[in-house]
């Protein structure tokens, strides 16, 4: 049993009668449950972690925030604590041509990732996740040239939205993402999309956070402006600018998304 656990087990018992409460969920169980839940987990059950691959660089602030997702997850769901608690993370960071305003070179575009895929399957990992939402235009492409499984931000941010139950949601994203339609093509079609009147706003917006601007009062009025009940943060750099608990929006952040997706794809027991 790790050092700290004996004077907490100690507590538990002489304090049988207590609720616990979790700060970060703010979920109250018995003492009891909680003393057995920290028993198993101090033991031998420690969490087993496949080798997760990052292509990143898209842009390299998101891939960053991504990694710190990454990392408060397992502490959050797994009581990651030791360096020995957390998985293998490998990042590849990409620098490829402009894909906010549109694809420079569609061709050399995909060319780079598949090098980028390449060098995470050399490294020996199980899976690659790509922080990305507009590179996702062609993700059948990659998952065709990719000899390890490729997680789609996309596709994990529509099934999350489309099981949340609601009712309509604008999407906040590049002009490449919107122009593919590939959240149109995923969201199903008794919610209604809404897609920005000024796209060229975003557009700047999420160029003047690339060149490192916390743009978070601007992001925080578009969002306000919106006539819809939700709004999908389709672009990984407008991650993390807004704190939920100030709107009465529902927010789906494709980033954190991903990150979920990640973690529980990326855990063995």
């Amino acid at each position: 049993m790790r050092n700290g656990c004996g004077g907490l087990v100690w507590s538990m018992i002489r304090d049988c009668g207590i609720v616990y409460s979790n700060p970060l969920t703010r979920v109250q169980i018995p003492a009891a449950t909680f003393l057995v839940l920290q028993v198993i987990h101090f033991t031998n059950f420690e969490t087993k972690w496949k080798k997760i691959g990052v292509l990143g660089g898209m842009g390299p602030m998101s891939t960053v925030r991504f990694y710190q997702y990454l990392i408060e997850l397992c502490q959050r769901r797994y009581y990651a604590k030791y360096d020995s608690d957390f998985p293998e993370i490998l990042i590849y960071n990409l620098p490829i041509p402009d894909v906010v305003e549109n694809i420079e070179n569609e061709e050399k575009t995909k060319k780079l990732l598949i090098n980028g895929i390449r060098q995470l399957e050399n490294a020996g990992c199980d899976f690659i996740a790509i922080p990305c939402n507009t590179v996702n235009f062609c993700i059948d492409f990659l998952r065709a040239k990719s000899k390890i499984e490729i997680i789609s931000i996309v596709e994990e941010t529509a099934n999350k939205v489309n099981k949340s139950g609601t009712k309509n949601a604008t999407l906040l994203a590049t002009e490449k993402t919107i122009q593919s339609g590939m959240y149109q093509d995923k969201i199903k079609k008794e919610i209604k999309l809404f897609l920005p009147e000024k796209q060229k706003e975003i557009t700047n917006l999420i160029l003047e956070i690339l060149a490192g601007c916390k743009e978070s009062k601007k992001l925080g009025k578009t969002i306000k402006n919106c006539k819809s009940e939700a709004v999908i943060l389709g672009c990984t750099d407008l991650s993390g600018l807004i704190d939920e608990k100030t709107t009465t929006i529902k927010i789906f952040d494709s980033l954190i998304i991903l990150a979920e997706a990640t973690i529980e794809k990326a855990k063995v027991n």
